[in-house]
């Protein structure tokens, strides 16, 4: 009963925060985000989970870069990336994290793990609603099916794009491109 009400407050809370952001109420304007501070925040968030199931937490290069958005939703957005990165993993798995300027004023942001992946005729459908790529898995970890949608929303709202390379049984690497803030 309690992991049932646990997975129903998580559902209800996904999708209030996807209609509030598809409602089109006002909301703060960009301001800079420094992603080494929104990416601590997040792994932070994240480290007991991956202690708890054996996923270590790398951090690579992180440039102190200045985002132009909203903090809360980077970090959740990069939450989202950083959770699924560590209960889709395996005992004894490596969750990478790296910030680079990749020129053009950008600001990339990319989350790799050597999990067990995602097939390749999934990939296109990651992103919807509701979609899972291993049904039975995810009612094991948990989890709504709406993570990677709030995240490609986000990023999208921010002027941004998500992208994700990912081999079956080796892992997926999540990238997320914004504007830096001058």
């Amino acid at each position: 009963i309690k992991a049932h009400s646990i997975r129903l407050n998580n559902i209800a809370s996904d999708l209030l925060t996807l209609s509030a952001m598809e409602s089109g109420k006002v909301r703060p304007g960009p301001e800079p985000v420094s992603a080494r501070l929104a990416i601590e925040s997040a792994l932070r968030t994240v480290e007991a989970e991956g202690r708890l199931r054996g996923v270590s937490l790398v951090c690579g290069r992180v440039e102190d870069a200045q985002i132009v958005g909203d903090r809360f939703q980077i970090e959740q957005a990069l939450v989202n990336l950083l959770d699924n990165a560590v209960k889709f993993n395996r005992p004894g798995g490596e969750v990478f994290v790296e910030v680079t300027r990749p020129g053009n004023s950008k600001v990339s942001i990319s989350i790799a793990d050597n999990g067990i992946g995602i097939p390749h005729d999934d990939l296109p459908r990651i992103f919807e609603r509701f979609y899972r790529v291993d049904k039975a898995r995810s009612r094991e970890v948990g989890g709504t099916g709406l993570g990677l949608s709030i995240v490609k929303h986000i990023v999208e709202r921010m002027n941004g794009t998500v992208t994700v390379e990912s081999q079956l049984g080796k892992g997926s690497t999540f990238t997320m491109i914004f504007p830096e803030a001058s």
